[in-house]
């Protein structure tokens, strides 16, 4: 946990010192519940969509890197967290509350009114949508 939280703040550093001297993004390491900006990378297909009718009506793709649901969890073997990247769907309305439980495996996006629950399961990934 300690590690997911340093690289975490690591990240927000980063983006945070990228943006306020206007310099290029550089390639961060990919993070469990970070936004993607690139489209070209591949997604991942074994994904559980829930409740769609509950989605936003104003809701917008977007694109996040989450934990691989079928990478080792051997703590001695060097292969690391592995990360996949997903779809979801959130309103472009609203300033997002990025909460994180069981060190990645539940992701939450908070918009308020509307909210998306991204679950790390054994062999997929669950997309909950609520309002």
């Amino acid at each position: 946990m300690k590690n997911f939280a340093m690289m975490m703040t690591l990240c927000a550093v980063l983006a945070t010192g990228a943006v306020e001297a206007r310099q290029e993004l550089t390639p961060v390491p990919e993070v469990p519940g970070t936004f993607v900006e690139s489209h070209a990378v591949p997604l991942y297909t074994n994904v559980v969509y829930k409740d769609r009718d509950e989605m936003s009506p104003c809701a917008q793709p977007k694109i996040i890197a989450v934990k691989d649901p079928c990478a080792c969890e051997d703590p001695c073997n060097s292969c690391g967290p592995k990360c996949v990247y997903i779809q979801i769907c959130v309103p472009t309305c609203g300033c997002e509350l990025i909460s994180c439980r069981r060190n990645g495996d539940r992701i939450r996006y908070d918009y308020g009114k509307y909210a998306v629950d991204v679950r790390i399961k054994r062999d997929h990934i669950e997309v909950d949508y609520q309002d």
